[in-house]
């Protein structure tokens, strides 16, 4: 790894002297041409107009050539890095996963943390966050907030957005069992995601709660124990 320095100047140096090489070639003619042609237009001695167009054109093609690599090399690392790094690197989250597959739990919900602060565009370490609180600390709501984080301060596609809804709307339901809380987010489906199996989905999971809240308005039934029934009737669960 010390070598690595020493070899890239090595290089450097090399492409330097190419550079330098093909001008001095080019500037002995062109610049010789050029230069005696002027001196000898001029009324001067030739040979003096040659020994000073030879090493002008030398210099002038070196620097042009110089600062042409250095722009064709800049808008190469823009196209194929457009952050700006040279070298584009893949979060490694790896050390926060041994944790976790030792359970380690409280470590690692530390560790994915600090990733969500040296990333904060990168939604990996808050969906990591929200499922470790979610799973394995038991804590409903920081699961929540890591969620809800993930969705205004990460950069999300749009299945990224929708992985993130759905989640919530599964918090409320089946961990939380507040489903009048998961109203919006089914509202929010609806309106992000038009026309999609979520979205229809979430339609019907709207009308249905309408129709119950309309019943607790009426003193029919509570809300929320009619509601979780139901849901367990469907999926074919018993209390």
């Amino acid at each position: 790894m010390a070598e690595a320095p020493k070899s890239v100047d090595a290089a450097e140096r090399a492409f330097r002297l190419q550079i330098l090489t093909w001008a001095a070639v080019v500037g002995l003619f062109l610049g010789g041409a050029a230069g005696g042609g002027i001196a000898e237009l001029q009324g001067a001695n030739p040979l003096i107009g040659i020994v000073i167009g030879i090493p002008t054109v030398t210099g002038l093609i070196y620097v042009i050539a110089q600062f042409t690599v250095k722009r064709a090399g800049a808008a190469a690392g823009t196209i194929y890095h457009p952050s700006g790094a040279s070298t584009p690197r893949k979060p490694e989250y790896s050390r926060a996963a041994s944790l976790v597959a030792r359970g380690r739990y409280a470590e690692a919900a530390i560790a994915y943390e600090l990733h969500a602060v040296e990333a904060p565009e990168d939604p990996e370490p808050y969906f990591q966050l929200a499922r470790l609180y979610r799973d394995h600390l038991k804590q409903p709501e920081e699961a929540l907030t890591w969620f809800r984080r993930a969705r205004s301060d990460a950069t999300l596609g749009p299945g990224q957005e929708l992985y993130v809804i759905q989640e919530v709307i599964d918090l409320y339901f089946d961990v939380m069992r507040t489903p009048r809380k998961a109203i919006p987010e089914l509202t929010r489906v609806c309106q992000r995601f038009p026309g999609t199996p979520a979205a229809r989905a979430a339609e019907k999971q709207l009308a249905l709660m309408r129709e119950q809240l309309a019943r607790e308005r009426d003193a029919l039934e509570p809300f929320t124990a009619e509601f979780m029934a139901r849901i367990r009737r469907v999926r074919g669960e018993t209390d």
